[in-house]
């Protein structure tokens, strides 16, 4: 009985390993969805994003400038499709921002402490594009000992679709770790 069923066990097995078609794994795949990959630092679990996210060279997620303090965000697509260009808003949302900034303790940042460009536009052949919260570095500096918190969005692709649930970051600045 055991070597029927070996047999019949084995037999299955090859003709499972004969029907993968060479090159089945380079096959495009996946849902095209357009999210912010900042979004996901936790896990997707809270959609914080730390600025700095700690206290390594190497996990720094901003740049000291002349003027500004610039944390990278960016946008990207999903999916393993050759990727077709396309543009996405980038907007503030006031609601979530007052919301988080009393979950986390903080205080909301005010508009004259940052910039962000109005939309990204991501090239054709390419997943994402990175761009920039710019902070005044000046303000910053008054704003010692606090925690500052701000919800960026997407809105309106021009093409594909938003992620439900990564198409919005809730940036947290911690001034006093910046080191400014």
């Amino acid at each position: 009985m055991r070597k029927i069923l070996f047999i019949i066990m084995s037999a299955i097995s090859l003709f499972a390993l004969a029907s993968c078609a060479k090159g089945d794994g380079d096959k495009d795949y996946g849902v095209e969805k357009v999210y912010i990959p900042q979004s996901m630092a936790d896990g997707g679990i809270t959609n914080v994003y730390n600025v700095p996210s700690g206290d390594g060279e190497y996990t720094y997620n901003f740049s000291i400038e002349e003027q500004t303090v610039e944390v990278f965000l960016g946008v990207l697509r999903s999916g393993k499709q050759a990727g077709e260009a396309f543009s996405v808003n980038v907007v503030v949302n006031d609601a979530a921002t007052s919301a988080k900034a009393k979950e986390l303790g903080a205080e909301v940042m005010s508009a004259g402490i940052y910039t962000l460009p109005e939309s990204v536009s991501v090239p054709a052949g390419t997943n994402g594009k990175t761009f920039h919260l710019s902070l005044d570095k000046a303000a910053l500096k008054k704003q010692a000992g606090k925690k500052l918190v701000l919800c960026v969005g997407l809105a309106s692709p021009t093409k594909y679709e938003l992620s439900e649930k990564a198409s919005e970051v809730t940036v947290l600045v911690n001034v006093d770790a910046l080191k400014l």
